[in-house]
């Protein structure tokens, strides 16, 4: 073999090498992101399971308060990591920009409910003890005039996010269509339950239903990066 030759094995063995780790980093950052969702799925349940039907100043002043919405805020990270790794292998299995438009929705959706959670843990156990008549007049902030507008509008991008989102998954197969369905139907119980129109027993429900479908997401997609490589879809389908 004369130096040219080597030299050309070399130069178009490289980006095979590089292809390949690619594909390995692509498949573990999806495997992650799959946890995420077995993660995040029972931290939003055990979060609204343990939520106080109330919000008056003692309680919003307490320790469980503050840890019940750590726990929202570990669920809210991790949903927007588990919805991007789908997001990634729909993108490689006919995926069109409206499921990137339920995706985009989704990840809005979960970053503006971060900033109410964000507001939960920093500022509103402080301003419950002191200035507790604020958190007598507003409760835990969503009776204040601005995240009265910005609650439902938010809920608004969650449910349109989500179920585009989780048609297209199941449209193009790469979720089993059984989980797509529980998405789905999660999503629909869990926005009633966020309307403010429920009582707090269908809020508990609806976080159950939409936790056991981030926790389908989530073991799909482990199962799916597990099994052939990074390039099948879901083999729950």
């Amino acid at each position: 073999m004369t130096v040219h030759d080597a030299s050309v094995r070399t130069a178009t063995s490289t980006p095979i090498d590089l292809e390949s780790d690619s594909s390995q980093m692509t498949r573990r950052l999806e495997t992650l992101a799959g946890f995420c969702g077995l993660i995040g799925g029972p931290a939003l349940a055990a979060a609204y399971l343990t939520h106080p039907p109330s919000a008056p100043p003692d309680t919003v002043a307490s320790a469980s308060w503050i840890w019940i919405h750590v726990g929202f805020m570990i669920s809210l990270v991790l949903g927007v990591f588990l919805l991007t790794g789908w997001l990634g292998r729909y993108l490689r299995f006919r995926g069109r920009m409206l499921g990137v438009v339920g995706w985009s929705s989704s990840v809005i959706s979960l970053i503006f409910v971060f900033g109410l959670d964000y507001a939960e843990v920093f500022i509103f156990p402080t301003l419950a003890t002191e200035f507790p008549e604020v958190v007598v007049r507003y409760g835990d902030g969503t009776m204040m005039p601005s995240v009265a507008f910005a609650f439902p509008a938010t809920g608004v991008l969650f449910l349109l996010g989500f179920l585009v989102f989780a048609y297209e998954l199941g449209r193009t197969r790469v979720l089993s269509a059984p989980t797509a369905a529980l998405v789905i139907c999660g999503t629909i119980v869990f926005g009633i339950g966020l309307s403010g129109l429920a009582p707090m027993v269908v809020v508990r429900a609806g976080a159950v239903v939409f936790g056991a479908a981030l926790i389908g997401m989530g073991l799909g997609l482990v199962r799916a990066t597990k099994s052939t490589g990074a390039l099948v879809a879901d083999p729950g389908r």
